[in-house]
């Protein structure tokens, strides 16, 4: 009888996208990748080995997914763009991936009206494109009620933006994650704190969190994919380097804060670096 092999593991890179638009329809934004272009960049994972796990599966592993079936990589999206459901999900479910969306679930306001341009203004998801996405495999998760900047946030405001948000997706959901997706990627001690007690799992950041998943769910680093991230960009984030180099920076910021505020002076207001949408 063979010895039982150990099947090789990995902590994924994770993924973060916002609006998938049309093609023309671009409008500078680092936040907005076309179509044409987020079809090619998913093409490119397909053909070199990549895989998309679901983010519960993974999480449930402790922040590792199995390498047999390719490199894993997950993917997400913030915001809950109606387009995504035009643009991405044809892509994804053509080459068999999985993706969890993370909407603002305010259903009083469907626009992001979180950005100040006129010219990137758009529809967010209904309830109805939130369930569709779930019925065709996607996972969804929160990104609060109002894309609040969680550390500027009140107590009242911190509890109500997490629990309120999470009510409403279990309300619209079959299988809701129990997961949170910071606005901006602005976290701190508190928010982690907030989000704990309002019954979370787990949570993303962007720019700061530990180098593996499982070393802190509730600050899970993403790297942004944009609408220039050609062939070689894919590569450099792939590889885990620009992943690397990234955590080294908010590793300097955090002990300089840490510094700061032994010597008397405030903490910075949110996770240094951590600027996205």
């Amino acid at each position: 009888m063979h010895a039982n092999l150990a099947v090789p593991e990995a902590s994924p890179v994770v993924l973060m996208y916002h609006r998938v638009c049309a093609d023309g329809d671009w409008r500078g934004s680092d936040f907005v990748v076309e179509a044409s272009v987020f079809r090619r960049q998913m093409i490119w994972l397909a053909e070199h080995g990549y895989w998309t796990p679901r983010l519960s599966d993974v999480l449930r592993a402790g922040g590792r997914a199995p390498c047999l079936a390719g490199r894993p990589v997950l993917l997400t999206f913030d915001d809950g763009y109606a387009d995504n459901l035009v643009n991405a999900l044809p892509v994804l479910r053509w080459l068999g991936f999985t993706a969890a969306f993370f909407p603002v679930l305010d259903l009083h306001r469907r626009t992001n009206h979180w950005d100040t341009a006129p010219e990137l203004r758009v529809p967010l998801l209904s309830v109805e494109g939130m369930r569709a996405l779930e019925d065709a495999g996607m996972e969804l998760g929160s990104h609060t009620m109002t894309h609040a900047r969680l550390t500027r946030a009140s107590p009242n405001e911190l509890a109500d933006e997490l629990a309120r948000s999470r009510e409403v997706l279990a309300s619209l959901a079959a299988d809701p994650l129990p997961v949170v997706a910071y606005p901006y990627g602005d976290v701190d001690d508190r928010v982690k704190d907030g989000a704990r007690a309002a019954g979370y799992e787990a949570a993303l950041a962007v720019n700061s969190g530990p180098l593996e998943m499982g070393a802190d769910p509730f600050e899970i680093r993403r790297q942004r994919v944009g609408n220039s991230a050609r062939e070689a960009y894919l590569r450099l984030i792939l590889s885990g380097a620009e992943k690397l180099y990234a955590w080294s920076k908010w590793k300097v910021a955090m002990h300089l804060a840490a510094m700061r505020r032994h010597d008397g002076d405030p903490p910075p207001l949110g996770t240094l670096g951590a600027q996205p949408m």
